[in-house]
């Protein structure tokens, strides 16, 4: 038998009780202070708190008789078509606005005016992948066509689309959607 000094001897232990919670909350034991009060008229300081209008942009109501996502009235939509059409028949004289490098000026108000008349439900099938959708189009089948377009331009996809053409439709598309895009065919 091994000795009373052997640790790993089987001598009976008293058992240990396990630890009794502490009744006491967390707000006790940490100190938690109260909210202060806030007096009228007097700004709050403490971090998180919003002040003012909100920081996010308003939400655009929808403009009737134009496809979702579009931020241009229809008399600009109509417009945009017919200069686009003017600037198509002026052949190697057009004068376009895009930002992108192109070589055809007549292929790009080709792709202006082909999305100014498809966002006006004038074409049944969208400019670059020719789909038909009813009309008016949702935001998000014109986010689709502006998507397709730009992979047109950079020549990831639809290369069977003229890429003037498609930088026509892409920034007639982004004109449309964005207030602030300049004007991609001169009036």
């Amino acid at each position: 038998m091994a000795s009373s000094s052997d640790p790993w001897s089987e001598r009976p232990q008293a058992p240990h009780r396990p630890a009794e919670p502490p009744q006491r909350s967390i707000s006790e034991i940490l100190g938690t202070p109260e909210r202060p009060k806030i007096l009228p008229g007097v700004t709050p300081s403490w971090p998180g708190h919003e002040y003012g209008t909100n920081s996010a942009p308003p939400r655009h109501e929808p403009i009737p008789s134009v496809p979702g996502a579009v931020r241009r009235q229809r008399a600009e939509l109509e417009a945009l078509r017919d200069d686009a059409a003017r600037q198509y028949r002026a052949g190697d004289a057009a004068r376009v606005e895009v930002y992108a490098n192109h070589r055809k000026d007549a292929a790009v108000a080709h792709g202006v005016w082909a999305a100014a008349a498809w966002l006006l439900g004038e074409l049944e099938a969208s400019p670059i992948s020719q789909e038909t959708h009813a009309y008016p189009y949702t935001a998000r089948e014109v986010g689709r066509e502006e998507t397709r377009a730009l992979d047109c331009v950079e020549r990831n996809a639809w290369r069977d689309v003229d890429e003037d053409y498609g930088a026509g439709v892409l920034s007639a598309l982004e004109w449309a959607t964005s207030t602030s895009r300049p004007r991609p065919v001169a009036q």
